[in-house]
């Protein structure tokens, strides 16, 4: 066997064991929870508070902010639920939620055989599966410019 042909061969082989996909992605909104007190530690010169942000009753982030007469007053996030993010300064901090962005309308089960070749263009998947949808895509034979199957996951 020729090492053109065998390399040829190992990056096909390569191809049909990998799934494309595309990462799933998240934004954020507003959770809704509030900052109510859960202790307060008070000293000569100094105090420490901690407060949680509640949702329905749970907790889903805590904040710690410190007082001192001799330094700077200091604020922290210690502790954000999974799920769940922060933004803005830690004195008044809103806690968001991560949500997955669901693509517009994937088309999820079609397939398709493509023939790429020289000078053929290139196989839009984007238009077949739908703007940001997740695909996989598998050769059918093993020699230069197979078919391709696309499927839309």
């Amino acid at each position: 066997m020729k090492f053109s042909t065998l390399i040829t061969a190992l990056g096909f082989a390569l191809l049909g064991s990998m799934a494309v996909s595309v990462n799933a992605q998240t934004t954020t909104v507003a959770s809704g929870c509030s900052w109510t007190l859960v202790s307060q530690q008070s000293g000569p010169s100094s105090a420490i508070i901690t407060m949680a942000c509640k949702l329905n009753g749970v907790s889903i982030a805590t904040r710690e902010q410190r007082y001192s007469a001799y330094s700077p007053a200091t604020c922290s996030i210690q502790w954000v639920a999974s799920g769940y993010t922060w933004s803005g300064s830690c004195n008044s901090a809103q806690i968001l939620k991560i949500v997955p962005v669901q693509p517009a309308s994937c088309s999820t089960g079609a397939t398709t055989i493509y023939q790429p070749g020289p000078g053929t263009p290139a196989f839009n998947v984007a238009a077949f599966c739908g703007t940001g949808c997740p695909y996989s895509v598998q050769p059918q034979a093993n020699y230069s410019y197979p078919p391709l199957k696309y499927t839309c996951l």
